[in-house]
């Protein structure tokens, strides 16, 4: 007797089951679901049908087994075809038919397009080299690829004699590839920590091996590290170019390294020197060849860094093209009755930081006559609260080169409004103008003063300004209405919003309001960006 029970979820009716496989009766099919059991003749055909399925599983699991193999070979077959494709299109690649010549070019123009003169061995020559037995030949037999090095010392090394040691090793077979080229070699030791003297002593050596072919050096380090590499100056140098020490400690040190005394270096045109008191007083270098000075610029600002005068200096360089200052206190007193005026003919960038207020920046400025200056660029980078009262010592300087400045940059330089527009509306020919104030001239007039008086640089095509966010949007949307239909056109402007850390925060809604209003000169071609600054910029 079948016994039935109470049906579950079926997913499908009986009546497609038994289509799916019309051998099973449907006294056995409309058990399927249930709790039933079925009758003893329903389970002898249940087990019969069981083993005929069972049966038929394993012979359709064999055939799938050797389709799946068969799909294996198959795919193996393609794989091995498409390989072989590949490589035929490789042959009629450009790239492999490009003559030796171009790829070469090509290649020099990937070393060397990194924004900087320095290889990076990571990212340089050795990488090409991994892409094929060709390229790697190609590279090896192109000596003005391997003519420059970046060499970085770690901060700690558990044997330093054996690293330098490798890496003078690396440095030569580097070099030797060079084959007969002059040579840029940039060794640093951002982390001041102590490298033993008999390690120096290798490092020296090499650089001293290397100098008869020395075009640009640049040596990062400590100042007593410094003054263990300085053998080099006493070799000729026939063709050094460029020469740049720096003091890599952030704080300030009571070292410094001796003065440079270089016995031969017909071919110096660029020198650049930062530490924490740099007397130039002993220094033998060819100054009358020199067209590009950097002097303490990029120097710490927790050095207060102490100088000679720079006066005397500069008046030994009468070629020099750009020059760039660090402002800090003088070492020697420097009387102003004696203060002898200096003409610089040829240089047409002059950037400064100032590291502190003395008589002697104004001294200073006041005896510097630079008639071809058409970049300016000085920065405040004193770590004082607020920023230098004043600081207007070096717009009598602007005046003087009205006729030929074209760019103009101010950062953390805070100048009385009436100072500062007497002076842009003697800059005719102004096109580039940057004022980023300190803390104290955030609400400064100039934004109205631009708008309401056209003959304020006339020429005036790039604007970057810092103001507070207190400036109206409306003003801000007037000066560039204004500015972006003068025949000049301002192509490019820049406004900074900073605020104190107090209060609440409307900048970004400011920003927003003023992207708004001023799209349609973005659509026009103008330049905009509207960012979120510090005080200190």
């Amino acid at each position: 007797m079948t016994v039935l029970g109470s049906p579950v979820c079926v997913p499908a009716s009986s009546c497609d089951l038994i289509a799916m496989d019309p051998k099973i009766p449907p006294s056995i099919s409309q058990l399927f679901h249930t709790n039933a059991v079925p009758s003893s003749m329903d389970a002898q055909h249940v087990l019969h049908l069981l083993e005929e399925r069972k049966a038929e599983s394993s012979a359709l699991a064999k055939e799938i087994e050797h389709a799946r193999a068969r799909l294996q070979r198959l795919e193996q077959q393609r794989d091995q075809i498409e390989s072989v494709v590949h490589e035929l299109e490789a042959l009629m690649t450009p790239a492999r038919r490009m003559p030796t010549d171009i790829m070469a070019k090509i290649f020099e123009h990937y070393v060397w397009d990194q924004s900087t003169t320095k290889a990076d061995p990571r990212t340089g020559p050795l990488l090409l080299a991994q892409v094929c037995c060709s390229w790697r030949y190609l590279l090896f037999s192109l000596p003005c690829l391997w003519s420059s090095l970046q060499v970085d010392l770690p901060s700690v090394a558990r044997d330093w004699e054996d690293l330098v040691q490798f890496k003078s090793l690396f440095m030569h077979v580097w070099f030797s590839r060079s084959k007969a080229l002059p040579i840029s070699l940039f060794l640093n030791h951002t982390k001041a920590s102590l490298i033993p003297w008999h390690a120096l002593m290798r490092l020296d050596k090499e650089i001293l091996t290397l100098s008869c072919r020395l075009k640009e050096l640049t040596l990062h380090f400590s100042p007593r590290s410094l003054s263990c590499l300085y053998t080099f100056t006493q070799s000729p140098l026939p063709y050094l170019e460029r020469l740049e020490l720096q003091n890599t400690n952030s704080l300030p040190a009571t070292e410094n390294p001796p003065p440079i005394v270089l016995h031969s270096a017909p071919r110096l045109k660029s020198l650049t020197l930062s530490w924490c008191s740099l007397d130039l007083r002993g220094f033998q270098v060819p100054w009358a060849q020199l067209q590009h000075l950097n002097l303490e610029y990029d120097a710490s600002s927790f050095w207060n860094p102490v100088h000679s005068d720079y006066l005397e200096t500069l008046a030994c360089c009468p070629n020099l093209t750009t020059l760039y200052l660090g402002i800090g206190a003088p070492i020697n007193d420097v009387d102003p009755e004696y203060i002898v005026p200096v003409t610089l003919h040829h240089v047409h960038t002059f950037k400064t930081s100032i590291y502190v207020q003395t008589q002697y920046l104004a001294n200073f400025f006041d005896a510097l006559r630079i008639p071809q200056l058409r970049h300016f660029d000085i920065r405040n980078v004193s770590l004082a609260l607020g920023s230098f009262a004043g600081q207007t010592e070096c717009l009598p300087l602007l005046v003087r080169c009205a006729d030929t400045l074209e760019s103009l940059c101010f950062s953390r330089v805070d100048i009385p409004d009436t100072t500062m527009l007497s002076c842009l509306a003697q800059l005719h020919h102004l096109k580039m103008l940057s004022f980023l104030p300190g803390a104290l001239r955030l609400n400064h007039g100039l934004v109205t003063a631009l708008t309401q008086d056209g003959g304020i640089c006339p020429a005036l095509e790039v604007l970057h300004m810092r103001c507070s966010p207190v400036v109206p949007v409306d003003a801000i949307t007037r000066l560039v209405a204004l500015r972006f239909q003068t025949a000049a056109k301002l192509k490019q402007f820049s406004l900074q919003l900073a605020t104190f850390d107090y209060g609440l925060d409307t900048r970004d809604d400011r920003i927003k309001d003023i992207q708004a209003q001023l799209m349609e000169y973005v659509e026009g071609g103008l330049e905009l960006v509207l960012t979120k600054s510090s005080t200190s910029g």
